[in-house]
């Protein structure tokens, strides 16, 4: 089939917005957060192997047998842990939407959780589980995710060998705390909801809480996620062990009596559980 001249201009025109329109896609993904930039341990964008990005969930919303494969690979499988919060303390428990459980059937392909739900009334407070700085937070609109905010925790303010990154979603509202804000240990970060794209059914009113961590100091955030260099996810319940093993291989293979953390606590007055602890559970206990 010939085509004109009128043709061959519109072709071109047509290729000329898909490559601005690709250009735009490919300038979205490596934008950085300005209001980032200032905090200790940012590096760009590009500086993060692309494989945490998939860790994360940045490419197809991190399902598909490639970004579960990545996922796996960095932490994401069953380990048996079992919370026993300290001194017999009564907290709000993770509910059937486990760690690392299959959400296959949830999704349009191959997916797993990412974290661990905690259910509590719309409007309840969450409490930071450890002193920390807000490194992003996000509405989400068309994640499953929703209102997220996530925080950046140094070794010594966890008592733990790595930085930490604990991330808190399906929130009523945007937190009011801006990025760059530093956080005390039990400080609230935002409420309780089910805030988030919804799947068939209409999501339960629960914090989604997850926790990755990294053996160094940089991390990045590209305006869709935090991305911690050369980071992993942990297990949410291993991040109260005392000691090693973090790794959740490694945790999957302790014996038994070593599956149940006791998880230090806040009561709603500031009281700690043990006295002393860098580390609590997110929501107040009795």
């Amino acid at each position: 089939m010939m085509t004109t001249g009128a043709d061959r201009s519109v072709i071109a025109g047509v290729l000329a917005v898909t490559m601005i329109s690709l250009v735009g896609i490919a300038e979205a993904k490596a934008e950085s957060c300005d209001a980032c930039k200032s905090i200790e341990g940012f590096v760009e964008p590009s500086e993060i192997d692309r494989e945490v990005s998939m860790m994360v969930g940045v490419f197809n919303g991190g399902t598909g047998d490639d970004n579960v494969a990545v996922q796996k690979a960095r932490g994401v499988i069953e380990t048996g842990l079992e919370t026993a919060f300290a001194n017999g303390g009564q907290c709000p428990e993770i509910d059937s939407e486990a760690w690392a459980i299959d959400y296959s059937h949830k999704r349009p392909r191959a997916a797993l959780h990412k974290g661990v739900d905690i259910p509590q009334p719309r409007g309840t407070a969450i409490r930071a589980i450890a002193a920390g700085v807000v490194v992003g937070k996000s509405r989400n609109r068309k994640s499953r995710k929703g209102i997220e905010v996530i925080l950046r925790h140094r070794p010594e303010d966890t008592g733990l060998p790595f930085w930490t990154y604990s991330q808190y979603t399906h929130l009523e509202d945007m937190s009011p705390l801006a990025i760059g804000t530093a956080v005390a240990m039990g400080d609230a970060i935002g409420s309780t909801s089910n805030s988030g794209k919804q799947g068939r059914r209409e999501r339960r009113n629960a914090l989604h809480f997850a926790v990755l961590y990294s053996p160094v100091p940089e991390w990045s955030n590209d305006g869709k996620a935090v991305l911690p260099k050369d980071g992993r996810f942990m297990d949410p319940t291993a991040f109260y062990r005392l000691s090693g093993p973090w790794e959740s291989v490694a945790v999957s293979k302790l014996p038994a009596a070593e599956k149940q953390v006791s998880v230090p606590w806040m009561d709603s007055s500031g009281k700690t559980t043990p006295p002393g602890t860098k580390r609590i559970w997110p929501y107040p206990c009795q």
